[in-house]
């Protein structure tokens, strides 16, 4: 597997591009769902990668907080590019896949705006 397909497949899980609707409310532990986001760094809207959502979908925003993970931090710095440039693709709209129409505007630009607040290591197009 090359590079770009190995990024590709990563960004993709990162972004919950296959994830299943909702359907219906899922009921949960208020408790739980506070403890688990405030688990998570927060931008300077207070959003988190961590917000549950449970009514259209798992997470409030369609970003994996374990771009937070020490496991992320440690990827060889070519991976780190090819998956930073991939997720740039996608949240800035070059990439016109319907696989990724799920995304909408509000959701990509609210992910770009955590990860700039919250992600030291962001290229510089991110910003």
């Amino acid at each position: 597997m090359s590079l770009q397909d190995a990024a590709k497949e990563t960004v993709d899980y990162l972004l919950f591009v296959d994830e299943a609707p909702i359907v219906g409310d899922v009921r949960g532990s208020v408790p739980f769902a506070d403890t688990f986001a405030a688990g998570g760094p927060r931008d300077r809207k207070g959003r988190t990668l961590r917000q549950l959502d449970l009514q259209r979908r798992l997470m409030r925003y369609p970003c994996s907080y374990m771009i937070y993970a020490p496991q992320f931090d440690a990827l060889p710095r070519e991976a780190k590019e090819a998956i930073y440039e991939r997720r740039w693709q996608i949240l800035s709209g070059r990439e016109e896949n319907t696989n990724y129409q799920r995304l909408t505007m509000d959701d990509r630009r609210a992910i770009i705006e955590i990860l700039r607040d919250t992600k030291k290591d962001l290229p510089s197009y991110f910003k």
